[in-house]
């Protein structure tokens, strides 16, 4: 008897998320944007996919650098436009699962009326996304920090664009 090997074949998604941010001037440290979910970012409640791509579009001219971090659970990581002051009760309770660097300086393409940017493989990618049992969503939230920290937004002017593979 012969055996045939099962070939699975790859699944891809993307996902398109507007954070919220204030369309004011950041400083370094600021949370840029608070949790944002992720909807069915996996495919079954609990699930897990990988993040294999990430890139952030602009409206906004600015250069900036900023980490990107994700969660299982939907916790505050604090104020949009302040100081980042993250309690252990809150990394714990929030579930971290990975983040990645953006070095907006290294990492962007001006196209004329705004940027992208894409996020090199600092720490690395893929990341494993995991939901919490009974959901199929994941969260991120971004903070400044870096040499470029001072950009000044308007309300919608960013776009993160995440590919995975389901």
């Amino acid at each position: 008897m012969s055996y045939i090997g099962r070939i699975d074949t790859v699944r891809q998604k993307v996902i398109r998320l507007t954070p919220t941010i204030t369309g004011v001037q950041y400083a370094n440290n600021d949370i840029l944007f608070d949790t944002a979910e992720m909807v069915n970012a996996v495919e079954s409640p609990g699930g897990a996919s990988k993040l294999i791509n990430v890139s952030l579009w602009t409206k906004s001219n600015d250069v900036f650098d900023i980490e990107l971090l994700f969660f299982q659970v939907d916790q505050s990581m604090g104020t949009v436009n302040a100081g980042r002051n993250v309690s252990d009760a809150d990394w714990a309770t929030a579930k971290y699962l990975g983040h990645l660097v953006l070095n907006g300086s290294e990492e962007d393409y001006n196209y004329g009326g705004g940027r992208i940017f894409t996020f090199a493989e600092r720490p690395a990618l893929p990341i494993v996304l995991q939901a919490e049992a009974g959901s199929t969503s994941v969260y991120c939230a971004a903070f400044l920090s870096g040499d470029d920290v001072t950009p000044s937004f308007s309300v919608g002017d960013i776009e993160l664009i995440f590919g995975l593979e389901l």
